[in-house]
């Protein structure tokens, strides 16, 4: 591994997709807090998973209310993910909806909860995706290439990994009992919940923008108004609790607050206090499922990303290293 093996990133695609939405609301072509269905007409017969009927079916009924893209983007919107919700990993179980690793067909998957009830990580991000794709007219690969990739000259980053860097690509492992197996290759998948790969390289030029307001070396993909409430508190009272895994070879049991209280802004974890690794409050954070972490704190004017290609997520000795890695960055913070 080098800082520019290409590595899948997972769910650190979801911060790029949120900037892509952010810059369609720039222009006034996405309301935040309108329905869904005003770009998603097909949803507006979406239901709730409420439970399982005696003959296994699903027993569905109709939210209090259409989630808003406002929601979608601050997991309030009642989309849930399989390996955390265990509802939603039932029904999969049983056969009755797709998965989302088998792709966009996973989207249609109903609701876990009513909008605006609760936060709860999932699915969000990927309509999200969708309602890009629909009001700009590009797929979402183009779309982040012309819009974010290239002005901010992340060469590396995209969902197809090019035949000619091939040689670049980091295998992703499973640890097990008997030591670390290999993972075939996951098909390709356009998509703004997962799916980009990148290098550490790249998408530190990402979040440089991101902790610059927007702005690197003089491409501005956001106005600053947009970056600052992306580290705003957007759940109110709300929290981003510790949680317990659905799927245990995809995620262990999970605390991406690391012990302290969180919220979520847009696209990102927010922690309220400081963490034993060092980050203030304020800072701003999120992972991807083979655990790769980063973190922005703009006191202190930091980014940085751990990036391995290792499952299941939230891997002991991975955040061990991500625990360690961030102690030395902020040993060496206010010296010469």
């Amino acid at each position: 591994m080098t800082p520019n093996s290409i590595v899948a990133i997972a769910s650190m695609t979801k911060p790029v997709t949120t900037v892509a939405v952010l810059q369609l609301v720039e222009k006034g072509l996405i309301d935040l807090h309108s329905p869904i269905t005003k770009y998603l007409p097909e949803l507006a017969e979406i239901k709730v998973l409420k439970g399982f009927t005696e003959d296994g079916d699903m027993a569905l009924e109709s939210p209090s209310a259409i989630p808003t893209t406002f929601q979608l983007l601050t997991h309030t919107s009642g989309f849930v993910y399989e390996f955390t919700n265990s509802r939603a990993f039932e029904s999969v179980k049983m056969g009755l909806v797709p998965s989302i690793f088998s792709g966009l067909a996973g989207l249609q998957a109903p609701m876990g909860f009513s909008p605006g009830a609760r936060w709860e990580y999932g699915i969000g991000l990927d309509w999200a995706g969708v309602i890009v794709e629909r009001v700009s007219g590009l797929t979402l690969d183009v779309y982040f290439k012309r819009h974010i990739f290239e002005p901010l000259k992340m060469s590396d980053t995209a969902y197809v990994v090019p035949e000619a860097d091939s040689s670049r690509v980091a295998a992703i492992h499973v640890r097990t009992e008997a030591g670390f197996s290999p993972t075939p290759p996951t098909p390709p998948v356009v998509t703004g919940g997962h799916g980009l790969f990148s290098t550490v390289s790249d998408y530190l030029r990402f979040l440089r923008a991101i902790l610059r307001g927007g702005e690197l070396d003089g491409a501005r993909v956001l106005q600053p108004e947009s970056v600052a409430e992306m580290f705003n508190n957007q759940i109110g009272d709300f929290e981003v609790n510790p949680g317990r895994t659905a799927m245990p070879a995809m995620l262990k049991d999970y605390d991406f607050g690391f012990g302290a209280p969180a919220k979520w802004g847009l696209g990102f974890l927010i922690h309220e206090a400081p963490t034993i690794g060092g980050r203030p409050a304020g800072s701003v954070s999120w992972a991807g499922i083979f655990n790769s972490y980063f973190w922005i704190d703009r006191e202190n004017g930091i980014v940085a990303m751990a990036s391995t290609q290792l499952m299941p997520l939230y891997d002991e000795e991975a955040v061990s290293l991500l625990t360690e890695f961030e102690g030395l960055v902020y040993e060496h913070v206010g010296q010469d």
